[in-house]
């Protein structure tokens, strides 16, 4: 025979589902069953039964096009609606805060503080306000006097991210990490 053993897969052994079949599918990108086969060097009963398990495992979806020449399966990975999610959505509010400042650079420098304060309070989970002012405002005042000043500023921009419960008559502040 030629590279390939009698059964066309060329020694690779896919065991569904592995690495090599969810890393022949780009993130960005749908693909067919066929050019799943192609990258692995198995045959398409092989390579579809590994895409199916990924998808049944919610790593890959599944859908059929109509094309030219027929119905094609193709397969993509799904958003990510991990940790790093919430990093893009508390980015997408970040820019949407209104914040005060004469020019852009103290209105970034602003939202820089309100995005210290998260932090802190993603890490510490919990937190009175006058802990999370003594643990950033010292390194992140943004241009306030004054630590009241400041916590003015950050509180009601703080409360609109992601996961933040706001304290309110002495009661901590809190990170909900299932939002």
């Amino acid at each position: 025979m030629s590279e390939h053993d009698e059964h066309g897969t060329g020694g690779a052994v896919v065991d569904p589902p592995t690495a090599a079949a969810l890393a022949a599918v780009p993130s960005n990108d749908p693909v067919s069953t066929t050019e799943v086969a192609d990258e692995l060097d198995v045959p398409r009963a092989t390579a579809r039964d590994a895409l199916l398990e990924l998808t049944a495992a919610d790593d890959l979806a599944h859908r059929q096009v109509r094309g030219r020449v027929g119905v094609v399966d193709v397969w993509y990975r799904l958003r990510e609606t991990d940790e790093a999610t919430l990093d893009d959505r508390v980015d997408d509010a970040l820019a949407e805060l209104a914040v005060p400042g004469a020019s852009e650079l103290m209105q970034d420098w602003r939202r820089d503080a309100v995005r210290e304060a998260f932090e802190h309070l993603r890490d510490a989970e919990r937190a009175d306000a006058s802990a999370v002012v003594d643990a950033v405002y010292p390194t992140h005042e943004a241009g306030y006097d004054s630590e009241e000043a400041w916590w003015g500023m950050v509180a009601p921009r703080l409360s609109r991210l992601p996961g933040v419960e706001a304290g309110g008559d002495g009661d901590p502040w809190r990170f909900v990490a299932d939002v």
